[in-house]
């Protein structure tokens, strides 16, 4: 009997999340109906029994892929080693500290399928307090990065006008068009995905799937946010944008500049990315007499010269 072609193969990083994993991937296995999956997991040697219980997870699903790396190359180099086994005619790069609550895998590809030229799909992403979280925003220009540095998008009124890189939260609660979404929960065909090459290996974390959807908007596909359907992810609701995150993401926004826009740019970003890190490292670090902030934004400072 000729078997019935895999609809989308979800792509999912294990590092030190044993139980958080196991819940994703039970959620994932009770609410994903009428919809044929895959799961590719890849372990990034782990140390907390991570491997052990997942291949045997895996042993009780013949759908699910379990590839120890034994190391850890990076969130886009890890995504792109599990979408070089997946089979599906999707690609869904899916956290691991997730819930799902309904038949999200279903209810998004319907959508998908009827709107061909999306390259890239996101949908509405929870706290644990069901409150609503950041899932994308638009590509870092001069102007987006000035007003995002200098607070100037963190001012009522004119944060709703201005098209940030890290929108507020009430930018998420319509459906809309925009130039990233957030790697958390992320679809792609996967034939676009191969024609791109995957993730850019050079960003180790943050910012990967930002500089990977500017690739996909430039072959003339759309990027997409869908207020419904939603799910959990419980990363965002006590992290966010961790500091050192941000230094992270500061570090990767100038390899973006270098590798995407015209060289007279690149010092402007770089001084406006220094000056927003020493303002951050005086109103955090300093008034606000936190180490942990002083640290990380005399990073960032460090990852911007």
């Amino acid at each position: 009997m000729k078997k019935k072609p895999i609809d989308i193969s979800l792509v999912m990083i294990s590092y030190n999340t044993k139980q958080i994993t196991l819940n994703a991937l039970r959620s994932i296995y009770k609410h994903s109906k009428n919809v044929n999956f895959e799961i590719i997991m890849v372990d990034h040697n782990s140390k907390d029994g991570s491997v052990l219980a997942l291949e045997k997870f895996s042993k009780t699903k013949n759908n699910l892929t379990f590839l120890d790396t034994k190391k850890n190359p990076g969130f886009g180099a890890g995504n792109n080693l599990g979408a070089k086994k997946a089979l599906g005619k999707y690609l869904l790069f899916i956290n691991t500290d997730v819930l799902l609550r309904d038949n999200v895998l279903k209810k998004a590809l319907t959508w998908i399928e009827a709107h061909p030229k999306i390259g890239a799909y996101s949908c509405k992403l929870l706290n644990k307090d069901l409150t609503v979280q950041a899932t994308g925003g638009y590509f870092p220009t001069l102007s987006r990065v000035f007003a995002w540095q200098l607070f100037i998008d963190d001012l009522p009124i004119i944060r709703n006008i201005i098209r940030s890189v890290h929108p507020h939260q009430p930018h998420y609660n319509k459906s809309r068009s925009l130039d990233w979404v957030t790697g958390a929960f992320t679809i792609i065909p996967r034939k676009l995905f191969e024609d791109l090459g995957g993730f850019d290996e050079n960003i180790w974390m943050y910012a990967e799937e930002l500089e990977l959807c500017y690739r996909i908007k430039k072959m003339g596909y759309s990027v997409t946010y869908q207020n419904s359907p939603s799910l959990i992810h419980l990363g965002g609701s006590s992290s966010g944008e961790s500091r050192f995150g941000l230094a992270q993401e500061t570090k990767n926004l100038i390899y973006f500049y270098k590798k995407h826009k015209p060289a007279w740019q690149l010092p402007i970003v770089k001084l406006l990315f220094i000056t927003g890190s020493v303002l951050r490292f005086i109103i955090f670090g300093i008034i606000g007499n936190n180490e942990t902030a002083r640290k990380a934004y005399l990073q960032a400072i460090k990852l911007a010269i």
